[in-house]
């Protein structure tokens, strides 16, 4: 059970990829949202098999909870935890078994019957002290001032989707203008303070209607929006489309092994599957603006270019959209 979902989908990711590399992928079945059965979750919990193998069962939604992330039937929860009580003690030997939920109700008779015959982990919302931790650890070679980490934290929040996100973008910049110091200056200019709305707002603009997406960017240029922010709102919701679009070029739909894959916040990734075949048709140019934004950084960073540079890359990228 989670607060902080970023790392849940950390300790699973962790967990699963050990396991698939010792055992093979065969060994791992993971039911959820996408593929729930609770017959064919069942068997796998509870069959063995003639040759002695070891399997690793995920099951999502159990026990039951009220958060958004939950669109289970309860019906078919309440038949898999009544079968589940039942047989517990047939689970085989080699079968390792994993529930996650989101938010569980502690009051619930199954609840208190996995304390009792489980071992329980929770992921709480890091304290501060934790956080700072956190944020210093990712930064191997590379120096990050306390008053950067303090600006990072109030800047961009302290959701770890989000933190990890902008540690990713800052490391890159450090390694291609040769730079081991992050300092409060480097926070400002690079990270950004966008919420994913108006990120994929825009992008879904963009990917439906030129003259709209030209329009929306002439208004954030004009409303003085600080363009670092919406350069890096640009960086962050591109990088979740090319995530996609790879996964997707490997037969690979499942939204949460996605995030597990790759610790991108599942719902995000689900709310912009619906745009993969825009995403197909215009993968050139995906490609493009997410090099050009990078280019276009360096550039003003640089003094090369000046700050109109950036809004004119944008919009000259957008031109070449097949819509």
């Amino acid at each position: 059970m989670w607060e902080e979902k970023y790392l849940l989908d950390q300790e699973i990711n962790r967990r699963t990829s050990n396991f698939v590399q010792k055992f093979g992928r065969d060994s791992l079945f993971v039911y959820n949202m996408e593929n729930w059965d609770e017959v064919s979750a069942s068997q796998s919990i509870f069959w063995w098999w003639l040759f002695s193998q070891k399997k690793l069962t995920i099951v999502y939604g159990v026990p039951l909870d009220n958060s958004k992330w939950n669109t289970f039937k309860i019906a078919q929860i309440e038949w898999f935890i009544d079968n589940f009580v039942k047989k517990e003690w047939k689970i085989p030997q080699d079968n390792l078994l994993v529930f996650v939920s989101n938010k569980p109700d502690k009051r619930s008779k199954f609840f208190k019957f996995l304390k009792g015959n489980a071992n329980i982990k929770e992921f709480k919302f890091l304290s501060d002290g934790e956080l700072r931790k956190y944020i210093k650890s990712n930064f191997v070679d590379i120096e990050i001032q306390d008053d950067a980490v303090d600006y990072l934290i109030n800047k961009v929040g302290n959701e770890l989707y989000r933190v990890s996100s902008e540690i990713d973008k800052l490391k890159m910049y450090c390694k291609q203008n040769d730079l081991h110091v992050v300092d409060a200056n480097m926070i400002e200019d690079i990270t950004f303070g966008f919420t994913e709305k108006d990120v994929f707002k825009f992008l879904k603009i963009m990917l439906k209607d030129k003259d709209r997406a030209f329009n929306y960017l002439e208004k954030t240029k004009n409303q003085w929006i600080n363009r670092n922010a919406f350069s890096g709102g640009l960086y962050w919701g591109l990088k979740v489309y090319i995530i996609l679009y790879f996964f997707a070029e490997k037969w690979i739909r499942d939204m949460n092994q996605i995030a597990q894959e790759t610790w991108l916040n599942p719902f995000i990734l689900k709310q912009n599957q619906k745009y993969m075949d825009i995403i197909f048709q215009n993968w050139i140019q995906l490609q493009n603006m997410y090099k050009k934004l990078v280019e276009t950084e360096v550039d003003i960073k640089s003094g090369k270019k000046g700050e109109e540079f950036f809004w004119l890359s944008v919009k000259s990228v957008i031109e070449k959209f097949k819509l």
